[in-house]
């Protein structure tokens, strides 16, 4: 049994007396036990309708390509703002996030929606070119997206964008996507990128090894993460960025099973990092060590208590 399949049954186990709610909800036209007939119930209660209306007001959509929330309870992007939604208007808590990332934070920065931490984030111009120049980027569908960012100060006076990528129980065949007129499109948007003298990106092998998930995911933030900060003006003005994976440590498959071919066959972090020419700015965190500085505060009890029991 693999990580996806043993969170199924844990969700439909504990689902009833937890969500309150009898499973069998509609995902994609089809109904499954773990997905609930309340899809609101899906999102912590106690941020659930300031959760529910960031997203409205902002335009983003919900996973996967809805304007309401899925009642699939293996969702990462419901993952992730059940962890870390209640850090939007708490600065020491976001603070204390930032400090797990690089001890050296000192302070931490509102941004665009007047928050200390974003989700869904786009950049302001579509410097990959997935968006016509005359087109708005939608957040969370059909550009590259950062499923939360957060920005910091540093002891140095440095600003610093944290790009954080939520995995949940994701796991990926060995499709490549760059094969075929979609492939070709793709090629057209990102090799350039890639190849640039200027790119954080090393590209001495196969650049298709590049287009299999999840370093193709990988790949787009990086490039969008460098340009936000060749940008920054438009942008947070920051000086640089750091990029983090937060994935569970029992999601065994998506830790160790390297898709891309060329890549070193040993862990996505080892992977990954052998790809940058700058490997410090990327790294792999679990959830339970990305919060581990609230753990002993009374203040987050129940957010702890309600996070171990569905996820951890």
């Amino acid at each position: 049994m693999n990580y996806r399949e043993s969170e199924r049954e844990k969700v439909i186990k504990i689902r009833d007396d937890f969500f309150n709610d009898p499973g069998g909800g509609k995902f994609q036209q089809k109904n499954y036990p773990f997905v609930l007939q309340n899809s609101e119930k899906n999102l912590w209660e106690r941020m659930r309708n300031d959760a529910i209306t960031y997203f409205k007001d902002n335009k983003i959509v919900w996973w996967p390509g809805s304007s309401e929330v899925s009642g699939h309870l293996l969702s990462s992007q419901v993952s992730c703002i059940n962890h870390l939604f209640f850090l939007r208007h708490d600065k020491e808590a976001a603070l204390k996030v930032l400090k797990g990332f690089n001890p050296d934070f000192k302070e931490v920065c509102r941004d665009f929606d007047d928050g200390y931490i974003g989700f869904e984030v786009v950049s302001k111009g579509s410097y990959l070119g997935e968006v016509p120049d005359d087109k708005p980027q939608t957040r969370g569908a059909n550009c590259t997206s950062v499923d939360a960012m957060m920005t910091g100060i540093l002891q140095s006076e440095r600003k610093i964008q944290v790009l954080i990528e939520w995995k949940y129980t994701e796991l990926y065949n060995k499709n490549c996507l760059a094969e075929g007129n979609p492939g070709a499109t793709r090629k057209s948007r990102y090799n350039h990128l890639i190849k640039d003298v200027d790119s954080p990106l090393f590209c001495s092998g196969d650049l298709d090894n590049f287009y299999y998930e999840p370093f193709y995911q990988l790949m787009r933030q990086t490039l969008l993460a460098w340009k936000m900060i060749e940008n920054n003006i438009k942008e947070l003005n920051a000086d640089d960025w750091l990029h983090f994976d937060v994935i569970p440590e029992k999601n065994l498959n998506l830790r160790y099973q390297i898709t891309a071919p060329g890549f070193l066959q040993s862990d996505i972090e080892s992977a990954w990092k052998t790809q940058l020419k700058d490997p410090q700015k990327y790294n792999v965190i679990t959830p339970q060590k990305l919060l581990n500085a609230l753990f002993c505060e009374s203040k987050y009890c129940t957010l702890i208590q309600y996070l171990n029991t569905r996820y951890w």
